[in-house]
């Protein structure tokens, strides 16, 4: 018995001796960039350098918290009013039984991956001998960064005002083309409609001359997001005003002067819309990883210092999932700037009290666009947003 016993015996013994900090362990991921809600594929292999043979090994990748809900794109805000119900208690591991193989591999998917800036670090292994009576353990830092940019929501902008160049004439049809205001001419280009012509000069000059038309132009906007936390709940409402910011801007970049987003939160974040893809970019890295912020100084007051700096020639639409009196008088007073003012107000239908409903009514009588988000319009393919 005991010859028999001893080799059991030699291999707990060798165990105790190798040290797991020999092994070797890579991770890899399909992508480093992603949009949130899309799935990631990620590789653990493990090396070895020594001929020991290992009966088992457990590979366990520890994720970060912030990775540790189901971004499940428009089908999330069904929970807005509990968003705990997103959160999931995944945990990736496996064991494998490498027996005399140098390398192992553990391959696993991470469904649903929410917005954010994710740092994947730490990997840990767990080996033993046959009887139980001894256990290693060691932790591998193996640092991957990944980041989910935040989705693009299909947006259907209602009561969207222009400004021509000269006078006040207003138009509701951002995308039409006014004829009606001459600037000038210009030589016939393939494509111009005949209407267009202007016949008196094609007769003088001998050749085909179109008549040059008056740009509408739009007034320019600044989409401000509340970036303060209320409430421990806030989070998924907060990520609902993160896409709709993203989306308002990239919607209204052709369709207005100059676009400015601002981020308030323990500081100011501006983002001027002026340099094409190379500023989109940078708004997209920046709401890919904004959080929300527990401060001392209401939404409200910082708003309002805000809001005083908006010129009359200038839209503001406010994303907020918060609102109390003092941001009501707050949106009242710049209101009364004569700057056309939204409010986009994301919040479950469950939890809006009779009073938050008055103060929105209210706003409307005052002058200022509402629009209401909750579960019912978050969830559907397009929304509607009155800016």
């Amino acid at each position: 018995m005991f010859f028999s016993f001893l080799p059991i015996l030699l291999y707990s013994f060798l165990i105790v001796l190798y040290p797991l900090s020999w092994l070797k362990v890579d991770r890899s991921v399909s992508k480093r960039y992603i949009q949130a809600g899309q799935s990631l594929n990620v590789k653990i292999t493990v090396k070895s350098h020594l001929p020991l043979p290992i009966l088992f090994l457990i590979i366990e990748d520890q994720l970060p918290r912030s990775i540790h809900y189901s971004d499940t794109r428009h089908f999330k805000y069904q929970f807005l009013r509990k968003p705990s119900s997103l959160l999931k208690s995944d945990t990736y591991k496996t064991i494998i039984f490498p027996r005399f193989r140098r390398q192992v591999v553990y391959e696993y998917e991470i469904t649903s991956v929410p917005r954010g800036s994710h740092e994947l670090t730490d990997v840990r292994l767990v080996t033993g001998d046959f009887l139980g009576l001894v256990s290693k353990e060691h932790v591998y830092s193996n640092r991957v960064s990944i980041l989910s940019e935040p989705r693009e929501v299909p947006l259907r902008l209602k009561n969207d005002i222009s400004y021509f160049e000269e006078g006040e004439q207003t138009a509701y049809s951002i995308k039409a083309n006014h004829t009606n205001l001459v600037s000038g001419v210009r030589d016939y280009a393939p494509g111009d409609r005949v209407s267009w012509l202007d016949w008196k000069t094609t007769a003088r000059k001998q050749k085909l001359v179109t008549k040059e038309f008056e740009q509408e132009k739009h007034k320019d906007l600044t989409v401000v997001l509340n970036g303060i936390q209320s409430e421990e709940d806030d989070w998924l409402a907060f990520e609902g005003s993160v896409e709709m910011a993203n989306s308002i801007v990239r919607e209204s970049i052709d369709d207005h002067g100059k676009v400015s987003f601002v981020a308030i939160g323990e500081n100011r974040h501006e983002i001027q819309l002026e340099r094409g893809r190379r500023d989109l970019d940078r708004l997209t890295r920046f709401l890919a990883e904004v959080k929300l912020v527990d401060e001392s100084k209401p939404f409200s007051s910082k708003l309002l210092k805000e809001g005083m700096l908006i010129s009359k020639d200038r839209n503001i639409v406010v994303i907020t999932h918060e609102l109390d009196p003092h941001l009501h008088r707050t949106m009242s007073r710049i209101n009364q700037q004569d700057a056309k003012v939204s409010l986009i107000y994301i919040r479950s239908k469950h939890l809006v009290s009779s009073r938050e409903r008055q103060g929105l009514d209210q706003l409307k009588q005052e002058g200022v666009i509402v629009t209401w988000l909750n579960e019912d319009q978050l969830t559907g393919r397009i929304i509607e947003v009155n800016t």
